[in-house]
């Protein structure tokens, strides 16, 4: 969706008033970014097993030393995750599929 249709939606739910934009809304587009890597953490852990990579850069629309850390261990678990560890849990998800 296009800014405009944003603002139009977010003015039909009450979180903006007519004339306001997002852009000006610092809270808001904070509080939005920090539940939207949340949700995606949630989502990876479900389907990984560890958070989701690159959630420093959608917090804070930066790339931190931290996150690049954060990122490789997430992405070393990964890998030992599904090649040593994981092989149950993708076969008795697809026999519950089959």
């Amino acid at each position: 969706m296009d800014k405009m249709m944003w603002c139009y939606v977010l003015q039909k739910l009450g979180v903006l008033r007519a004339g306001q934009r997002v852009e000006d809304q610092l809270y808001f587009e904070s509080l939005f970014k920090s539940v939207w890597a949340d949700n995606a953490d949630v989502i990876s852990i479900q389907y990984s097993g560890t958070g989701a990579l690159k959630t420093d850069y959608t917090r804070t629309g930066k790339r931190t030393k931290w996150g690049l850390v954060r990122d490789g261990i997430n992405s070393l678990t990964r890998f030992y995750k599904n090649n040593f560890t994981d092989g149950f849990r993708q076969v008795s998800r697809f026999c519950e599929v089959a």
